[in-house]
């Protein structure tokens, strides 16, 4: 008796064995990440490309030449519910994004079994490792205002699932930079001066608006304000020199003058002339 129990157990060890040895595929995978310039006051959705590649290896005779696998991603670091965010540094600025399984943004890259990237690896041959890139992108929605120039930064961790296996995790950076930036958002109109020789003063104004990164200072400036035409002086001024942006257009003017009591040089009944001056904004 003794010796058939030996048996039965030297049988119940080869066949673990032989299952061990028929799972012994090995996978890993990695990811650059991806990073993005983005334009908080731009409309359309920034979308950058990025890929990770899957890397399998086959460790034994009896292993299989084929192999499936699936790859998840969570929210990352500064999640809101389902939305990825990065963030600023320690501040409590975020921008929203998303990790896509296609270039529409319309497949959300997730999770959920629905939502995971799935792929297959065939052709395995000996012990020599083989590997497959698959893309995804980065979608950034487009016009999140009021957002300070910066670099907001965020950390996705992916799962990989195949076979058997135990299923092992990666992470990949996602970094998007919101460059400082001012437009003149609302260009300003023709300052018309009607004037009569030793008339009265004429005041005229056109108003403009700056667009501007949230929180970024700048200054305003016109080329020259004291002008002659025609041999009438005016002046131009700004309504202010400046400001600081919140990411929304902010309303100015320029304004001009040009005092009374002068006689000017126009030789004739009507005379006209027109001048052109620069603003400029520095930040």
């Amino acid at each position: 008796m003794k010796r058939l129990d030996t048996r039965l157990f030297l049988a119940a060890m080869a066949l673990a064995a032989s299952t061990m040895v028929e799972a012994a595929i090995t996978c890993n995978f990695s990811s650059p990440g991806w990073s993005a310039a983005y334009v908080p006051a731009n409309a359309a959705t920034n979308i950058t490309q990025s890929s990770f590649t899957v890397t399998c290896q086959r460790n034994a005779g009896g292993d299989p030449t084929t192999v499936n696998y699936t790859v998840a991603a969570d929210n990352g670091l500064h999640a809101a519910a389902a939305q990825n965010r990065a963030q600023l540094g320690a501040t409590a600025n975020r921008i929203n994004y998303e990790n896509h399984s296609n270039s529409t943004c319309s497949s959300v890259w997730a999770a959920a079994v629905a939502s995971r990237i799935a792929g297959t690896i065939s052709g395995l041959a000996g012990f020599i490792p083989s590997s497959q890139t698959v893309s995804y992108w980065g979608c950034i929605p487009g016009s999140q205002i009021g957002l300070p120039a910066g670099t907001y930064t965020d950390t996705v961790t992916m799962t990989l699932r195949y076979g058997g296996a135990t299923n092992p995790t990666a992470t990949f950076p996602v970094s998007i930079v919101t460059p400082a930036s001012c437009t003149i958002s609302t260009i300003p109109g023709t300052m018309t001066f009607t004037y009569t020789a030793f008339g009265p003063v004429q005041n005229v104004s056109t108003p403009f608006g700056v667009t501007c990164t949230n929180l970024l200072p700048y200054t305003m400036a016109l080329d020259s304000t004291v002008n002659v035409a025609v041999g009438l002086q005016y002046t131009l001024a700004l309504s202010a020199p400046g400001g600081t942006g919140t990411g929304l257009a902010q309303p100015y003017s320029v304004n001009g003058t040009m005092p009374p009591g002068q006689a000017g040089t126009c030789a004739g009944a009507n005379c006209g002339v027109t001048q052109v001056r620069t603003l400029t904004i520095t930040y």
